[in-house]
């Protein structure tokens, strides 16, 4: 997400500058490869570059391919068959065994704002969006237009051609939400269209300013999600300067957190004030709401009690397996930075859907191999 963030900012900044630049993106993969669908870069004129589509084996053949679409003003299709054990392969220094399409498209300074814009609709939605681009056909002018998915009528630029592509972007949907780091590719009005899942920024709501605050959201800030630090004390501008990557809302009344801090199904929250009594509040007005993760730093035996004092009060919430207290993965370290770290781990892997273990004993493929397009 915060290299997205980044890629966005590159698009502004064209934009901002009025330059031109070419966007690499990553649009079908069979088998591995370094990062999934969409991964992106973007190649300047002067070909200095934002993000990154491999581990660094790619890079220099597509700047090549990049100059050549900056100067004919052409979209243009790579592929990339890493799978090969031979000379032509190992000399790109290709070794993820995999099949990749890279999309290069050349992008003017009003494009790059308008599909900035575009992406960041995508991680600033509610829900996972689906972003479909034409890559190639034999409609030119169709190549390089872009349509985002997120409710009944998607959000279209370019040249779709016929009406009737509308209906075909919403039924298609669907599968590539299925196919969320592998993407799918459809034939339609003679043009191939890549669909790609575009999961929203996690929302991480920090309930606590203190010293231990400060590393969780450097963290969370670094990953690109979007953080709101809530204060039971007034905003000042030196209180706020403590962290940069966040926003900071004040919120005298604990109970009213879910309303201060915009509170929805696609927040996860943290409670840290390291105040009982208003603690004991967030975690109440939180378990009320509808916020997919609630940690709870301290001790087992203070969540308990928390939890003892709700139930005496007649509140008859339950806390389910959204309440995660003691707050954080047990992977060691010690300190702010690696309570901050522990934190970020475990509501990565819940907001993400993710099992917890090592990746040497995943057995099979790290992600599903599409069979779909």
């Amino acid at each position: 997400m915060a290299t997205l963030r980044a890629i966005i900012d590159a698009l502004q900044s064209a934009a901002d500058n009025g330059e031109s630049v070419v966007l690499a993106t990553v649009v079908r993969i069979t088998g591995s490869s370094y990062g999934g669908v969409g991964t992106r870069m973007v190649i300047r004129v002067d070909g200095s570059t934002v993000g990154i589509v491999s581990g660094g084996c790619l890079e220099t053949d597509l700047a090549e391919h990049a100059r050549m679409v900056h100067e004919s003003k052409q979209a243009k299709l790579v592929t990339y068959d890493t799978r090969a054990d031979d000379d032509a392969a190992w000399s790109l220094g290709l070794g993820c065994n995999g099949l990749i399409d890279v999309f290069l498209e050349p992008l003017d300074s009003s494009s790059a704002e308008t599909l900035g814009q575009l992406l960041t609709a995508a991680i600033d939605s509610a829900m996972t969006s689906v972003l479909a681009t034409v890559i190639s056909g034999d409609k030119p002018a169709m190549i390089g237009a872009h349509a985002l998915v997120t409710g009944n009528e998607p959000d279209m630029i370019g040249d779709w051609g016929a009406p009737t592509v509308t209906r075909h972007l919403k039924a298609t949907a669907p599968s590539a939400l299925k196919e969320r780091r592998r993407g799918i590719v459809t034939e339609y009005d003679g043009v191939a269209i890549a669909f790609e899942a575009i999961t929203p920024a996690i929302r991480l709501v920090i309930c606590g300013s203190g010293p231990d605050v400060v590393p969780l959201v450097r963290f969370a800030g670094e990953l690109g999600w979007s953080v709101t630090v809530v204060d039971h004390r007034p905003v000042t501008d030196d209180h706020a300067a403590r962290f940069p990557f966040a926003r900071m809302v004040e919120c005298a009344d604990a109970s009213a957190v879910v309303s201060a801090a915009e509170v929805n199904a696609q927040t996860a929250a943290v409670v840290m004030s390291h105040h009982y009594a208003r603690d004991l509040e967030y975690v109440r007005a939180l378990l009320a709401s509808d916020a997919r993760y609630i940690g709870v730093l301290g001790p087992r035996a203070r969540s308990e009690r928390m939890l003892a004092d709700m139930s005496a009060a007649g509140d008859g919430i339950q806390k389910g397996e959204r309440l995660h207290a003691p707050v954080g993965l047990n992977i060691g370290g010690d300190g702010p930075d690696g309570i901050a770290l522990s934190i970020v781990a475990e509501v990565s892997a819940v907001m993400t859907g993710s099992e917890v273990k090592h990746l040497r004993d995943h057995a099979g493929a790290l992600h599903p191999v599409s069979h779909a397009g």
